[in-house]
């Protein structure tokens, strides 16, 4: 209905937008092309950012960038309480099958990931996505996968990824061992307004919408209220453009719809 309403091809402002077509602000390339040299260099990295700004989106342009021939990518998300589990979806993921005890399958991670490197020339690339929220014991292992028996060599990739909670962790006197191991950091903020603008015109220009769909008051006020987190933009462009087809049958979106929008967000 939203499309026919439009006449709209393809929705714009979804997540599910192609990794060729993404909005490559000066952030997203500094963080996309660090987190590539963490791959191709080995190691360990820290990407964070504020909710909403991308994060997980340039994750996934890297990752889809890299070659099956010389990459074997390991994504964690959640589930990490304990070390147990934390090898256990490791091996699950380099398609080992993992032993009982946590010590064996320990040294059949580290095993595998030796072998990738040493004998088929593959870097494993292992990627923690919320890795604020990991249980502290793991944050130490982490460290240990990259000094046991790696010392003269570093076999493996990998990639903390999370919220900024995630920088004051790693600051604390404990984790020590583990921050002098982080060879590139990156941190993604919101975009300043200009930038704002552009993304959003970048979404409609994506589709190639073929009428004027959003009033000019209507984009600043999604813009501002956004506060430069593109997933708010998002959010709240695609909101309006649902209230101004169902509910009002407009075919454009103008500053009132989305002061309603707004209201029901709990944004004005």
């Amino acid at each position: 209905m939203i499309k026919a309403a439009f006449s709209l091809k393809d929705l714009p402002f979804t997540k599910e937008i192609s990794t060729a077509y993404l909005f490559m602000h000066s952030q997203f390339k500094e963080f996309t092309a660090r987190l590539s040299l963490l791959c191709e260099n080995r190691g360990i990295g820290m990407f964070t950012g504020e909710v909403g700004c991308g994060k997980s989106t340039a994750v996934r342009t890297v990752l889809e960038s890299l070659s099956s021939q010389t990459h074997k990518v390991v994504y964690l998300y959640r589930g990490l309480d304990n070390m147990g589990a934390f090898y256990t979806q490791i091996a699950a993921e380099l398609g080992i099958m993992p032993k009982f005890r946590k010590s064996d399958v320990a040294a059949q991670v580290l095993s595998h990931i030796s072998e990738l490197y040493t004998q088929q020339k593959i870097t494993a690339v292992l990627v923690i996505d919320e890795a604020h929220l990991l249980n502290p014991e793991i944050f130490d292992e982490i460290r240990l996968l990259h000094n046991n028996r790696f010392d003269s060599c570093d076999y493996l990739a990998t990639a903390l990824v999370g919220q900024p909670p995630l920088r004051k962790m790693i600051a604390y006197a404990k984790y020590l061992p583990l921050k002098q191991r982080i060879s590139v950091t990156c941190h993604l903020t919101a975009l300043d307004k200009g930038q704002g603008y552009d993304y959003f015109n970048h979404q409609l220009s994506v589709i190639k919408a073929s009428q004027k769909i959003f009033l000019d008051n209507a984009v600043e006020a999604i813009v501002c209220a956004s506060k430069g987190i593109p997933r708010m933009i998002n959010t709240i462009a695609s909101k309006s453009m649902a209230h101004a087809a169902i509910n009002k049958k407009f075919t454009t979106v103008d500053q009132e719809t989305v002061m309603e929008v707004l209201d029901e967000l709990g944004l004005k």
